[in-house]
């Protein structure tokens, strides 16, 4: 390891690892842009890899959330930290236009490991995640068709935080609009626990099997019949995350290629959450081809969260059929991290050799299969959606309505907080009337969880659970 040149060990030591004092916390909640940050702090973790982090007032917390989707190997994975450690006396920063060796390795890995048609692919890589990856995917449509300049996009849909990114999203809880509102075409996404062709039976992602794929008709008719400009590509959650959990039927992702393919649009999937082992296999796209056998490949795919266990990392990759992009198209100062490319390219080796995603997909299943077996008795829970790690359950006031039990929500995220356990919750759903929808909770633990924390989780699930509907 390096030694310092300009500080003192110590000195580098009491500004990242002392404890916080109150007045530093009191200066730092007045001077904070945002205005509602969390009260909890922070402090670390249980252990390196742990799926336990620790807070300021002494307490560990089982986390369910891999803190938004990213800790896939628990928090401060060893080998990643180690990983960081090595490359940060290599190479740190440089121009984008330059190879390096990291970089050079991890594109080759993920043009790899690329399902269907992507494999072999063309990689790009960014340091500020999904959204700018998918401007990177928007950017090589613009160049591969210049007649139209529109893209397909799902209610529900989160695609970004950036301004651009934004106006391709559901509508937000924000006092201002994204750009761009011209460039987007929404049509329905395949919502089957709330058909509104009124199909009762589709659960846990899968379509009511007497459902005539209307949605994907309307699709179909949007694009073709009644565009309102000239679509070149569609942006797509294979399986929604933000919006509530709600993986797409195979049969309507099979029906959205073929339509973009014959009317020379490009498909593009957004994994980010979806991606690194989270449903099971390494990428939604694969889980859907092992379990369906089915390509339903996209012609561009993006990547983040996971993809790095816990350092900043944006990932696109595209068809070899697709023309690339000049430096300019696709200039970034820090377009080329190698600290990121580091922790990414052993990422991927850790969920390969050690079969992590595997093991998503047996800690999931046997997840699922209990809150199932709790919906027998219990009707809040309407439905409970996989694969995998990638697990939602929402809760309903009546099980014949449907009807949203927001409160139940908000109820397990607090009082699972008292029990030591951290549920996710979907973004809401904001109506122009004032009213919102938020019902679905998120169990999606580090991918590490052994067979001991599963059952943890499902103990405190089903006790928070109780206590919620007790106290409502």
């Amino acid at each position: 390891m390096n030694e310092p040149k300009y500080l003192k060990k110590e000195e580098i030591e009491r500004l990242l690892t002392y404890p916080l004092n109150e007045e530093e916390i009191i200066i730092c909640r007045k001077n904070h842009l945002l205005t509602n940050v969390r009260e909890h702090i922070i402090t670390g973790s249980r252990e390196p890899g742990s799926i336990y982090f620790k807070t300021q007032d002494g307490r560990e917390i089982l986390d369910c959330t891999s803190q938004a989707w990213v800790y896939n190997l628990g928090h401060n994975n060893p080998d990643i930290s180690y990983a960081l450690s090595i490359q940060s006396q290599q190479v740190t920063h440089s121009w984008s236009y330059f190879l390096t060796p990291v970089r050079v390795r991890l594109f080759n890995k993920i043009a790899e490991i690329a399902p269907g048609q992507l494999k072999g692919g063309k990689v790009s890589v960014n340091n500020s995640g999904g959204g700018w990856a998918l401007e990177c995917a928007i950017r090589l449509a613009l160049i591969n068709n210049k007649k139209g300049n529109q893209f397909i996009v799902f209610r529900r849909g989160y695609h970004g935080s950036s301004l651009v990114m934004m106006g391709a999203s559901q509508r937000l809880p924000m006092r201002f609009s994204g750009f761009g509102q011209d460039h987007w075409m929404r049509n329905f996404f395949p919502y089957c626990f709330h058909c509104p062709w009124n199909y009762k039976e589709g659960f846990s992602g899968k379509r009511d099997k007497s459902c005539n794929l209307e949605c994907l008709e309307m699709v179909r008719q949007n694009i073709e019949m009644f565009p309102t400009g000239t679509p070149i590509g569609c942006i797509i959650e294979p399986m929604q995350g933000p919006g509530g959990q709600i993986p797409a039927p195979v049969d309507f992702l099979v029906g959205l290629k073929e339509i973009c393919k014959n009317n020379k649009i490009l498909l593009i999937y957004d994994e980010a959450q979806t991606g690194f082992g989270r449903t099971g296999k390494m990428f939604g796209t694969e889980w859907y081809e092992s379990t369906y056998n089915k390509d339903i490949s996209p012609d561009i795919m993006t990547l983040t969260k996971g993809a790095a266990a816990g350092v900043p990392i944006g990932i696109t990759v595209a068809s070899t059929k697709l023309r690339t992009l000049t430096e300019f198209e696709e200039h970034s100062t820090f377009a080329s991290p190698p600290l990121a490319m580091a922790a990414c390219l052993v990422n991927i080796e850790i969920l390969q050799k050690n079969n992590i995603p595997q093991n998503a997909d047996k800690q999931g299943k046997k997840i699922t299969s209990h809150i199932k077996d709790l919906s027998e008795s219990i009707p809040q829970i309407g439905d409970v959606r996989g694969p995998g790690l990638f697990i939602g359950v929402e809760f309903v006031k009546d099980p014949d309505t449907r009807e949203p039990h927001n409160q139940l929500l908000e109820k397990m995220v607090h009082v699972g907080w008292k029990n030591g356990i951290f549920f996710g919750e979907q973004m809401q759903i904001m109506s122009t009337a004032g009213y919102f929808i938020q019902n679905t909770l998120k169990i999606k633990p580090p991918l590490i969880i052994n067979d001991e924390e599963t059952e943890k989780i499902c103990e405190l699930f089903e006790k928070t659970l109780k206590e919620s509907i007790k106290s409502l």
